[in-house]
């Protein structure tokens, strides 16, 4: 009985033992199975992220790729130089548009600026053309021929007088000053030795077209010679006559009109240029008086005048009008009434010589 007791209580311990360890096993498989499990997941999970990542760099990768292949294209097709990064500036837009607008606006300064030098291109070879235009003009003009004499112009009197005397004529005892003032117009203010060098270059410009050779005593306002020195000019020129150009002025204003002086027939300096000197001086007033209208006063004859005695040519002294008077003052600052002056002296002239003087 007792040693069933003992048998009974030792099955029991063996199969409480059994039990404990059945139930001891169940629990480690649980919690081993359970952890391979979570393993695998991890294991999946953890493959999962690195296959994840991976795609990500190989995402990244090719974004990069990207950046540094087809961008350059684009960004060549673009026009822009290839591998530069482009940074959008949130304030000024949209940068190719920027360079578009900019391209657009320096394509435009550009064709304004062509247009401007085609312009200024075009003036330039307008003002080319006409210059050489002008010099085969001159050039292939016919030369006027010199018709074989030569004239003498004295535009009378000088900016600054000259009060110094000299003898009116050689070897004469009387004197005179050797340039007076001459005479300044009543209304214009304009003095004689303007008038006079004035009209002395028309008349010189009208000469030369018709041929003539002409020396000019005085080409400016600025010089001191007297009427003894001008003379001698005049007969060292080779010139075959002298006109001396002058404009008169009388106390009286009503007084007005043209008239020539020369020597008298009985001149004890140069009697011998009576003939011609009268011929002459009568022509100039009478084709002067017959173009401009104004009064003809003909002819006077003298033997007291410095501007006469000491020529060794025939010589006129026309006196062209009077700036004493207002209305021949106005008339002689008249430029197409000097013409007129000019052409009928240079007229006087053609027809002087005609008659073989």
């Amino acid at each position: 009985m007792s040693r069933m007791k003992k048998g009974n209580g030792l099955l029991r311990f063996l199969i409480f033992a059994v039990l404990s360890a059945l139930v001891l096993t169940g629990c480690n498989g649980t919690r081993k199975y359970e952890a391979v499990d979570l393993s695998s997941e991890t294991a999946a999970v953890s493959e999962t992220a690195e296959s994840g990542t991976a795609s990500e760099e190989n995402e990244t990768d090719s974004t990069d790729s990207g950046a540094s292949g087809s961008g350059d294209v684009d960004m060549r097709a673009l026009g822009e130089p290839a591998g530069e990064a482009v940074t959008a500036d949130p304030e000024s837009g949209d940068p190719a548009s920027e360079r578009s607008e900019s391209a657009s606006e320096s394509e435009e300064l550009s064709s304004e600026m062509s247009e401007a030098e085609s312009v200024e291109a075009a003036r330039e070879s307008a003002a080319a053309a006409y210059t050489a235009a002008a010099n085969d003009d001159a050039e292939t003009a016919p030369e006027i021929p010199f018709n074989g004499h030569t004239v003498a112009i004295d535009a009378g009197h000088q900016a600054k007088a000259n009060t110094s005397k000299e003898p009116i004529g050689p070897s004469s005892t009387t004197m005179k000053a050797k340039m007076p003032e001459g005479a300044v117009g009543t209304t214009s203010g304009v003095h004689e030795y303007e008038v006079t060098l004035t009209v002395a270059k028309k008349l010189e410009a009208e000469l030369v077209n018709r041929g003539y050779h002409v020396v000019m005593i005085r080409t400016s306002h600025d010089v001191n010679m007297s009427s003894a020195e001008r003379s001698a000019a005049a007969n060292r020129s080779g010139a075959d006559i002298l006109i001396r150009l002058h404009a008169g002025s009388m106390d009286n204003s009503g007084v007005y009109g043209a008239l020539s002086t020369c020597m008298t027939a009985q001149n004890p300096y140069n009697a011998g240029l009576h003939d011609k000197s009268y011929n002459l001086s009568k022509k100039i007033v009478d084709t002067v008086c017959g173009t401009t209208g104004t009064k003809n006063r003909g002819v006077q004859e003298t033997d007291s005048s410095s501007d006469i005695n000491w020529c060794e040519i025939p010589v006129c002294v026309f006196e062209m009008g009077f700036l004493s008077n207002p209305d021949e003052d106005t008339w002689l600052q008249d430029d197409g009434y000097q013409g007129k002056i000019a052409s009928g002296i240079a007229g006087a002239v053609d027809a002087y010589f005609a008659e073989g003087n």
